[in-house]
């Protein structure tokens, strides 16, 4: 029986291909409404139609959906979720469940909602949410640190931080409780540990910082700074900056899907699999623009 469960849980040989589709900085453009002059604008839901279609062509159990972080603040709908509607159940969670987000980020802005409301959205929340460089006194990650997600009998471990710089910005009081570490000396290091621990098929890391110029300068925005130096990571999605931006070397890519909505980043993995374990990758990123006269109506 045991060889039996382990034969059905391994992969099947040939190509595997996983499509990670990521939202950033949408900072609350959940509906297509302006509010005041009756036009229509890039909203999640016309994200949803985007990543129903995918998931409709190449299957569930093909599709990661993660987002970078930026949820929780920027229009008027979080704001009466944060502040006035404080004895119902809070919209974001409700919306992330609804689309199939496997993983949530945090990002600086969530963080400037301030304890009472991204504690609440935490407790809410039915999938991790990531910012491992936001420590307690004692070390330890005060939201979650990574996940390991199973597709197709692969495992896929997903790391997630949020902004590096984020007690140069906000009140000491809407932190309290963690500071933040540079991503460029927790990363690789979160990241060897964990590859150690789990073994998984493929490593993505997402990261609630902009996509930078790769000098090491820019506390707050390192992206480039880690796809230059990280080693045993398949995928890199940023955020923060609302600059879409897309670069592979081969190995790796990393994609920044830009803000509210507007466009997706979507990465494609293909592991060709021998004999039960992976003997070669590749990896390609796009970024695609979102429709926003095509919703997901229901």
């Amino acid at each position: 029986m045991a060889l039996a469960l382990a034969s059905c849980s391994a992969p099947a040989d040939g190509v595997h291909t996983l499509h990670v589709i990521s939202t950033n900085d949408v900072h609350g453009a959940w509906f297509d409404s302006t509010y005041v002059d009756g036009n229509i604008r890039n909203n999640i839901f016309a994200v949803n139609h985007y990543v129903d279609s995918i998931r409709n062509e190449v299957g569930e159990e093909n599709l990661l959906l993660i987002d970078g972080g930026d949820c929780l603040q920027g229009d008027n709908a979080p704001y009466y979720f944060n502040y006035i509607a404080t004895d119902e159940p809070h919209l974001f969670p409700r919306i992330a469940g609804y689309m199939g987000y496997d993983v949530v980020c945090v990002g600086n802005h969530d963080i400037e909602t301030g304890h009472t409301v991204y504690d609440r959205v935490r407790r809410d929340l039915t999938v991790p949410y990531l910012a491992g460089n936001a420590v307690k006194a004692d070390g330890s990650p005060y939201f979650d640190s990574r996940t390991v997600i199973e597709r197709q009998g692969l495992k896929f471990l997903i790391l997630g931080y949020t902004n590096a710089n984020i007690r140069n910005w906000l009140s000491p009081e809407l932190w309290s409780g963690m500071s933040f570490l540079s991503l460029t000396r927790c990363v690789q290091a979160d990241g060897d540990r964990a590859v150690a621990e789990i073994k998984p098929d493929a490593v993505i890391v997402a990261v609630h910082s902009g996509t930078g110029k790769g000098n090491g300068r820019e506390l707050e925005n390192q992206g480039l700074d880690l796809f230059r130096s990280l080693k045993g990571v398949d995928a890199l999605i940023c955020a923060h900056d609302h600059r879409t931006f897309v670069e592979c070397d081969g190995r790796k890519c990393l994609v920044n899907g830009g803000s509210h909505c507007r466009n997706v980043g979507h990465i494609t993995l293909n592991l060709k699999v021998k004999n039960g374990d992976v003997a070669s990758k590749n990896v390609n990123a796009e970024i695609v623009p979102v429709d926003a006269l095509k919703v997901d109506k229901k």
